[in-house]
């Protein structure tokens, strides 16, 4: 009996110890959840929200210019020489003057010349005597048909020095062949002017026009109907294409585009300009600020919002100029790019934003040449 009331006594004790250790265990539960729920609540309190700002993408068309550069120069040019070397008796202009064609601009001594045509008119003048003689005594029966034909013989080449002499005599008045202004004036009275040599230069500044050098990626998009802006001292001027060679320059690789200017754009010869060509146009396409692009090795992200989150998403570009650039993939019209408060953003981040809306038409630019 006593056995019985021992083993009923040990029994409540290990009821009563698993009924404490039960309380406790459920109270030290109850603790760490509640634990648990209050750093919740810590951490949702202490998050770190971002302001950011943002704009609804949307579609729009795209043009793809290209930029080379090149001198102006005159379409219509006229560089004054003598065919044979001479003393020069006067010059009628200076570096500036303007010209008209058939004025005179050089004359070179003619003194020698001038003897030679009168000794030739001379001689001319008694070859034509002389054959018309003896034509009359031929037809009298006098003279010979050979006399009668060394006779003219004789009066044709007479006939044929007097007419160099004349021509001769003719060159040593330079005048002008076009309309236009001294740019450049290489002789003086009492110099010698040798053959060939350039004595003046005449440039016609009403026709402009300009030789651009192109790369082989841009020559096959170029023809007479590309659209053309050149661009010098901060002004805009329509252009036009003019000529393009079909063969590249030796050495640099580069194509000659002839580009011609304005009428009257007041651009001098050898003004350095910037040749803008319309190379390409592009409809419904996405183009955001290319300062949002983050680079990672060779991939190419953007943060956009997602609710009230920053979203981390992979895109690819194509073109770009000024500040904007095309995106060819991972983005999408509707799309709200973060375009401020980026750079601190990472994927999931908190955000607060304020709302604009992009979507300008813009332009692409490269500078080559």
């Amino acid at each position: 009996m006593l056995k019985f009331f021992t083993r009923i006594r040990i029994l409540l004790w290990v009821l009563i110890l698993i009924g404490v250790g039960f309380l406790v265990s459920t109270q030290v539960r109850a603790k760490l959840a509640q634990a648990a729920a209050n750093l919740r609540s810590l951490e949702t309190q202490t998050e770190t929200v971002y302001p950011v700002e943002t704009e609804t993408l949307k579609t729009s068309d795209w043009e793809t210019w290209r930029s080379y550069y090149g001198q102006a120069k005159s379409a219509h040019t006229q560089n004054i020489t003598t065919y044979e070397r001479e003393i020069v008796k006067s010059v009628n202009v200076d570096v500036g003057s303007p010209v008209k064609a058939g004025q005179t601009l050089i004359i070179l001594q003619e003194a020698a010349r001038g003897a030679q045509v009168q000794s030739g008119k001379t001689a001319y003048e008694e070859a034509v005597l002389n054959y018309n003689r003896l034509r009359q005594l031929h037809s009298k029966g006098g003279v010979s048909k050979s006399d009668v034909d060394a006779a003219f013989s004789r009066m044709k080449t007479a006939e044929a020095s007097l007419k160099a002499n004349q021509s001769s005599l003719q060159r040593t008045t330079l005048k002008a062949s076009i309309n236009g202004i001294v740019s450049a004036r290489n002789v003086e009275p009492g110099e010698i002017a040798e053959a060939g040599a350039i004595l003046l230069s005449i440039v016609d500044p009403k026709e402009m026009e300009a030789d651009l050098m192109v790369s082989k990626k841009d020559i096959t998009k170029i023809n007479r109907s590309t659209t053309v802006e050149i661009r010098v001292d901060g002004q805009t001027h329509n252009g036009y294409v003019k000529r393009i060679s079909p063969e590249a320059q030796s050495g640099s690789g580069l194509y000659p585009v002839t580009v011609g200017l304005p009428e009257n754009s007041g651009i001098l010869p050898g003004t350095y300009v910037e040749g803008r060509f319309k190379v390409d146009t592009q409809s419904s396409v996405v183009v955001i600020p290319s300062n949002v692009v983050v680079y990672r090795g060779k991939s190419q992200s953007v943060y956009i919002a997602d609710g009230n989150r920053a979203k981390l998403t992979n895109i690819t570009t194509g073109e770009g100029h000024e500040g904007r650039v095309v995106v060819t993939s991972g983005l999408k019209a509707g799309d709200i790019l973060i375009t401020s408060g980026n750079r601190v953003l990472y994927d999931g981040a908190g955000i607060v934003r304020n709302i604009g809306i992009a979507g300008k038409n813009n332009q692409d630019d490269s500078n080559e040449g």
